[in-house]
Order: C-alpha cells, then sequence, then structure tokens
C-alpha cells in the first residue's frame, strides 16, 4: 500500500498514541495538522481501514491492519544494509536522470530534497547520504569536485561505470560484485550434513541454477528459511502469524532452490519473512532467526 508523506504522518501519530492498544480513541485535534487538512487525512485512512471512527467527534481508533502496518514498516527502517543498498542505487539513479537529461545537479546535497531520498516513508538523513556519496566516489562510479570544508561533492555526475551500473538493473553490491566466472553459467552446490539447510528425510542437498547468484548466498537463503519454519513452535505467535511465517518460507525456500532463481523475488521474500519474525524477535531463538534473516537480506540485496 502506498502512502503520502502526511498521510504516513497521521497514521504514525496516531500509532504512536494508542501505544499498540486497539482499544484507546485518538482525538485528532491534537495532531501535528490543521483541523481542515487532519479531516481530509482521516478521511483517506479511514477508506484505507486503516483507522475507523470512534465518535461523531471524528475521534479515531487505529485498526489491527494499521497496527501491523506501521509495525511492519518500522521494521523495514531499521534494516540498515537494506537502507544502505537502497541508498546508493537510489543516488545512482537520480545522477543517471541528469544524465540523459544533459543536465549536472550543483551538489550530491540537493539529493535530500529530490523524490528519489524516502525509503519507507522516511527521507534518508544527510549522514546517511554522506556514506553514500563517499562510497559511490571511492568505487568510482561517481566523480566530482571536493572542495575544502564541504562534505558534499560539487558537480556530481556519473561515471562510464556508474551509467553502466545504473543500466544494469542490478544493486549497486551485485554490479561491483558479479559472480565469479566459470566454464559455464550453471552452478552445483553441496552442503553434506546440513539439516539446518534443507528439511526432509535427506540430510544431503545438492543445489544446481543457472541464474548466475552466487551459490553460497542461495544456500544462505535456503537455510534461514528452513531455520524460520523450525523455530515456529517456540516463537510464541498466534496462528495467523504462524501461518505467515510458514508461507513465506516456504516460497522462499522454494524460490531459492529452484533451477533459475529470481533475484528480486528472493530479495522481496526474504524481507517479508524477516518482517513476518518481528514479533518473535524478542525471544531467544526468535532473535537468532532474525539476525540469520538480516544477513541473508544484506547478501542477496548488496
Amino acid at each position: 500500500m502506498s502512502l503520502s508523506a502526511e498521510e504516513l504522518s497521521l497514521l504514525e501519530y496516531v500509532y504512536d498514541e494508542v501505544n499498540r492498544d486497539l482499544t484507546k480513541v485518538v482525538d485528532l485535534d491534537s495532531s501535528p495538522f490543521k483541523t481542515d487538512v487532519a479531516d481530509v487525512l482521516r478521511r483517506r485512512l479511514l477508506a484505507a481501514e486503516l483507522l475507523v471512527l470512534a465518535s461523531v467527534m471524528g475521534d479515531v481508533k487505529i485498526t489491527p491492519f494499521g497496527l501491523d502496518f506501521v509495525s511492519k514498516l518500522r521494521m523495514k527502517r531499521n534494516n540498515r544494509p537494506a537502507r544502505a543498498a537502497a541508498l546508493r542505487l537510489a543516488l545512482v539513479h537520480w545522477l543517471y536522470e541528469s544524465y540523459l537529461d544533459d543536465g549536472q545537479p550543483e551538489s550530491t546535497s540537493q539529493f535530500l530534497s529530490s523524490d528519489r531520498s524516502w525509503f519507507a516513508g522516511q527521507r534518508f538523513s544527510e549522514r546517511e547520504i554522506l556514506h553514500a556519496v563517499n562510497y559511490l566516489n571511492d568505487a568510482e562510479l561517481i566523480k566530482g569536485i571536493q572542495v575544502d570544508q564541504i562534505d558534499h561533492l560539487v558537480h556530481p555526475s556519473l561515471t562510464s561505470e556508474g551509467v553502466n551500473c545504473a543500466e544494469s538493473e542490478k544493486s549497486v553490491s551485485e554490479f561491483l560484485n558479479p559472480p565469479s566466472p566459470s566454464d559455464g553459467t550453471t552452478f552445483n552446490v553441496r552442503i553434506d550434513g546440513s539439516q539446518n539447510v534443507v528439511v526432509g528425510t535427506q540430510s544431503d542437498f545438492t543445489q544446481n541454477n543457472t541464474s548466475g547468484i552466487d551459490p553460497a548466498v542461495l544456500a544462505q537463503l535456503t537455510h534461514f528459511a528452513a531455520a524460520a519454519r523450525q523455530g515456529l513452535p517456540s516463537y510464541g505467535l498466534d496462528d495467523p502469524q504462524q501461518i505467515e511465517v510458514e508461507q513465506i518460507a516456504g516460497e522462499l525456500e522454494a524460490e531459492a532452490g529452484g533451477d533459475a532463481p529470481d533475484r528480486g523475488r528472493l530479495r522481496r521474500l526474504t524481507d517479508r519473512l524477516v518482517t513476518a519474525l518481528a514479533p518473535a524477535a524478542g525471544s531467544a531463538l526468535g532473535g537468532i532467526v532474525t539476525a540469520l534473516g538480516e544477513q541473508a537480506s544484506a547478501a542477496i540485496g548488496g
């Protein structure tokens, strides 16, 4: 679901006010928005079933769907490897747009006010942007003038490799670290005695794929999916949450074990599974499996 920045801001205001109490009523007159703006935003959030009207005065409650929506969104925001990967690629695409238009930004600081500076409904911080700029500059994907006492690059642009990266439809990490060359594009991975990777009557696992994805990454994703499913009895999740984890884990394991796994689908399924496990992260086993998921997300996401 896509929400505007203002809609999301109001929804998060209600989320913070109720403190996960679905019965709590929130008066929007105390929200950061003027009454007329709040009324418009409220109607949109009611239509999206994220809020429910609590009284004729316009007070609202958050719905279970709204509570889950914000919880998952904030979990995604806190996935630092995913944030860094998304930001690097967003910077490359931002400069690629200038390249196509035969233009050039005055400074990389202008990225902060662009439409590409958002992640999970929140703008990247200037500190994050500077880290990404330095990374891309060191990787020789972007270039620009470095001026004393100015952290940002002046007159930034893509290098020829940066243009290639933008047009490759890969993440920055995938572009900079392609699979090792081999005689062909088929990989064979054998994991002996690894019951945590493949669940079943056999203890050995052989995986063939022609996707060009590092076999070690596929094994890591399969391990995460299997561990997530095996730990279900210990997470303390309710039935719908258990069903969601089991379903996503099965899809991820099937995709990673297929003959031609799709990197984009693997990335989406991994992030979905990490989010689905979020309610279990406070338990000992849940925390361990969530950490496996974050490592797997970083591996497939760049």
